[in-house]
């Protein structure tokens, strides 16, 4: 066998290390220009904004309310032009511009995430409120982020927290997308965008990719505006046929589950929350999210009643309002987008039982 010459090895190792760099630099590339989580700015990134169902939520949220924070620091040079760019929205809305900036929030997991603040702006007429609840948010990531946000200036008045027993027995592991601000995680800026540029976002850059070619998304965040979401997919599917559509999510023939054991350490966490909104003088308002049956029976009447008072011990409340079966009854498929998920058109119904002590 012929050996291997010496400039034969080294145009070897050149070709390598250049394929390596390729190689290397593909995925910073990818990650910019799909941009599935949507941390980098839309400049180089294909589709429409807060469109994937990847948005990670928790970051764009409190980095939005960051923004709006320094944009009323008096004579800071953001606030300067938050100011400018509100005379314009004023002069365009021809002086019915309200205020952006929020004083009050809805927290929670998905469930929440589905409520139009201005529902919960009834209840609270003297407040503005934003919905800053994330999907699977568990007590420490909420606690978290609204010190973050207070350390930072955002100003937080009241807090309504629509509460259910999954948050507190999900032991689900969850990726790139439902990482923590920086300043709520304690991590640099530096270190997130590092982590951003090389994450391995192949399935979720390839789904952000169908979405932006059909033009049809799952999902949609309302991340600069009143911070809710909307679930078009299932919106779509309900408007094309709703029987079909239920027929799908709820299967006749679905067999029963038990829900997993609780997990202690969320109730010590959602303690430290509640102490600290307490400390804090945040006015702060939970109930019990209604229920599908199906999850309700799931856990049980013993274990829901277990939930209740344990809710009720560690907010030190009289009573934690139970919204739990508002929405159960022969048509109750009909109220649902699945088992976890009342519908849009649900919401109002849920808030004022949530609130209905509130004036």
């Amino acid at each position: 066998m012929k050996a291997l010459s010496i400039g034969s090895f080294e145009s070897f190792w050149k070709v390598a290390l250049v394929a390596g760099g390729i190689a290397a630099w593909s995925l910073p590339v990818w990650n910019v220009l799909v941009n599935p989580y949507q941390i980098f700015k839309a400049t180089y990134s294909i589709g429409d904004r807060y469109s994937s169902s990847t948005t990670n939520e928790r970051y764009l949220k409190v980095e939005y309310l960051l923004k709006q924070a320094k944009e009323s620091t008096p004579n800071s040079p953001q606030a300067i032009i938050g100011q400018i760019n509100n005379q314009a929205a004023d002069k365009k809305s021809n002086g019915n511009n309200p205020a952006t900036n929020h004083d009050a929030f809805i927290v929670g997991s998905s469930i929440m995430g589905l409520v139009d603040p201005a529902l919960v702006n009834q209840h609270f007429p003297n407040r503005n409120f934003y919905n800053l609840a994330f999907l699977a948010a568990k007590p420490d990531e909420i606690l978290a982020t609204l010190q973050a946000l207070k350390r930072n200036g955002v100003t937080i008045k009241t807090v309504v927290y629509g509460l259910e027993p999954i948050a507190f027995t999900d032991s689900k592991s969850y990726g790139p997308a439902y990482e923590l601000h920086p300043e709520a995680s304690g991590k640099s800026r530096q270190r997130m965008a590092f982590n951003y540029l090389f994450a391995a976002s192949l399935k979720d850059g390839f789904s952000r990719l169908v979405t932006s070619i059909s033009g049809k998304p799952s999902v949609r965040y309302d991340i600069e505006g009143t911070g809710r979401y909307f679930l078009e997919r299932y919106d779509r599917e309900i408007g094309q046929d709703h029987s079909a559509f239920i027929r799908k999510q709820f299967p006749a023939n679905a067999k029963p589950v038990k829900a997993p054991p609780w997990i202690n350490s969320r109730f010590e966490d959602f303690r430290k929350l509640a102490k600290w909104l307490k400390d804090e003088k945040i006015e702060a308002t939970y109930y019990l999210n209604p229920l599908h049956p199906q999850v309700a029976h799931a856990y049980g009447a013993k274990r829901l009643a277990e939930f209740k008072q344990k809710m009720t011990e560690l907010t030190e409340a009289e009573s934690v309002t139970d919204c739990t079966d508002l929405l159960q009854g022969n048509d109750v498929n009909q109220r649902f987008y699945d088992y976890k998920h009342f519908r849009q058109e649900e919401a109002d119904k849920v808030v004022d039982c949530g609130l209905h002590h509130q004036n």
